[in-house]
């Protein structure tokens, strides 16, 4: 049953964080600005290294990316729930 409830605020959550993603309280840091920043100058140099990868070699590469992009935003999403759910679990500890 802990479960059942548990992944009904889970997806409660995920619902409310994809939902306004230009709110006024969103946290943008500099940090991650600057590694945007660094991620989109790279990606000019990593189209233009794939041309010259032979097409077997370029499908390993670019599903390698996609995992880790996949991975990457699992790690975020499970980060972020376990925020709320750590916010919650302490506000309710407080009364």
């Amino acid at each position: 049953m802990e479960k059942l409830v548990w992944d009904k605020v889970r997806r409660f959550l995920e619902l409310l964080r994809c939902e306004d993603i230009d709110r006024e309280s969103i946290v943008d840091t500099e940090e991650f600005q600057g590694v945007k920043q660094i991620l989109e100058n790279k990606q000019g140099i990593y189209q233009q290294s794939m041309v010259n990868v032979q097409q077997a070699e370029q499908e390993k590469i670019r599903d390698y990316i996609e995992t880790l992009k996949s991975y990457s935003f699992e790690e975020c999403q499970q980060a972020y729930l376990q925020g709320m759910v750590d916010c919650m679990l302490t506000l309710c500890g407080a009364g």
